[in-house]
């Protein structure tokens, strides 16, 4: 197509802006935060490795060319294809839905990114300070085109971390690769052709595979942009170009952004093992202790309209549905049960009957005076008498320390049972000191040996 609008300046922009980010840009809170999106990616892999979905995906792909490669699968040290890593890794990572999320872009910020900047940071020898930095530029890039995008994108059926962080990661690694702003606008371009991701696979495998394939995505559109393969130039500006297709509205004004703005800092974590959407619910379901099942006549539920086609399965029968089920988070939560623990999704927990008992006096009500990843619940006591709690989930930390220190207690929580406990601080600061790595692939060393090392079932 011609490059000749005059108005055709989306694609360029971003592409400038994130070749020409440099390392010295970026504040140290910001490159704090991106160490504490790596912290909780690695501890999702690790724990979220052992899925079913995960042993099928690698046998699948051991099936199909089974030769080792340069890059690592961070649960068990196996060498793959950086292609095959970023697809594996990107998928364990998002597999427990219990990963960092940006509300504002409806992207989950590391899955699509970092399995992408592991596998080319350890093929290619990339210092940590550059891994960080170019994940602060991935994120970025996909948060300033959900931005474009506006709400529409999300509404129309598409899974953002899938489509949007498939730019994302090919800005990240295209970063790392030295791209020339030409180049990436290809890239972006190769991207595009593509992208997909469908909400309708919400609730199964497909889902975290999403992030996977954004990962894998970004590898393979940075890498042949890199040897001139060509694209649309313009794809998000052209007639019939991505915007066009994927969005009914967009807002080509909200991608710019003023200087000394960084969209990483409304990265917000989970402290519960499901979908964001679940999260206030069961924030305020934990403020009313725990009740007994026996006083509690009826519990309703308030969440923001959108949810209701989120996370709102009556009845979750596998570990993947329950977690986009409030009924079943908030009957775990008035139970008692740890909402961070993978016990909470087995067969026995899904079919304990005090817990189905808890989900049969639950209704979960969209309710259009609820902000953004706020939730209210109602509950009415068989005395007679009620009470009613409000949270609102969609705030960020603003005291760093405070999040570091919970991301290693929900680290420790998830990892305990599988690597030897008195190791866990040593892979935390191991992690949260990258930015002291002069190679990628000497810290992928040493973490290989670690994970050999501590791993409690060999």
């Amino acid at each position: 197509m011609s490059d000749s609008k005059p108005d055709r300046y989306i694609t360029r922009m971003l592409a400038e802006w994130a070749c020409e980010t440099d390392v010295s840009m970026q504040p140290e809170d910001v490159l704090a935060i991106a160490r504490h999106s790596l912290l909780d990616w690695v501890t999702m892999v690790l724990a979220g490795s052992h899925d079913p979905a995960i042993a099928r995906l690698r046998r699948y792909l051991d099936e199909e060319n089974g030769a080792a490669g340069p890059a690592t699968l961070l649960a068990g040290g196996a060498r793959v294809s950086s292609t095959h890593a970023a697809l594996i890794n990107g998928t364990a990572g998002h597999v427990l839905d219990f990963d960092d999320a940006h509300l504002p872009s409806r992207v989950h910020p590391s899955v699509p990114l970092w399995p992408a900047i592991l596998a080319f940071g350890e093929s290619n020898g990339v210092s940590g300070e550059k891994a960080l930095a170019a994940f602060v530029v991935g994120v970025e890039v996909q948060t300033r085109l959900a931005a474009l995008m506006g709400e529409s994108h999300y509404k129309l059926g598409w899974h953002n971390t899938a489509t949007l962080g498939s730019f994302g990661a090919t800005a990240a690694v295209g970063w790392l690769r030295g791209l020339t702003p030409l180049q990436m606008r290809h890239a972006f371009g190769i991207a595009a052709s593509q992208a997909g991701g469908l909400r309708a696979a919400f609730g199964t495998s497909c889902k975290p595979l999403h992030a996977g394939r954004a990962a894998s995505l970004g590898l393979f559109a940075s890498g042949l942009a890199a040897q001139s393969f060509d694209a649309e130039p313009s794809i998000f500006d052209v007639d019939g170009g991505f915007p066009d297709l994927y969005a009914d509205q967009t807002f080509p004004d909200a991608v710019a952004q003023e200087e000394g703005h960084w969209d990483i800092r409304n990265v917000i974590f989970k402290y519960h093992a499901s979908c964001y959407g679940t999260q206030a619910p069961i924030e305020a379901a934990l403020q009313l202790g725990k009740p007994s099942l026996e006083s509690v006549g009826s519990v309703r539920v308030g969440i923001e309209n959108q949810y209701l086609s989120v996370c709102n399965i009556q009845t979750p029968e596998t570990a993947a549905q329950a977690r986009f089920s409030i009924r079943h988070m908030v009957a775990l939560a008035l139970h008692g049960a740890d909402t961070a623990s993978q016990q909470a999704f087995s067969h026995e927990c899904l079919a304990d009957q005090q817990i189905a008992a808890w989900r049969e006096r639950i209704t979960v009500q969209g309710d259009a005076a609820l902000g953004r990843a706020n939730a209210c619940i109602e509950i009415a006591f068989t005395n007679g008498s009620t009470e009613r709690i409000t949270v609102d989930a969609s705030r960020p930390e603003s005291d760093l320390e405070r999040q570091r220190q919970r991301l290693c207690a929900k680290s420790r929580a998830l990892l305990q049972d599988r690597y030897a406990a008195d190791s866990l601080d040593g892979l935390h600061g191991f992690i949260l000191n990258l930015d002291n790595v002069a190679d990628m692939r000497t810290w992928m060393d040493d973490f290989r040996a670690w994970e050999r090392n501590s791993r409690l079932i060999q």
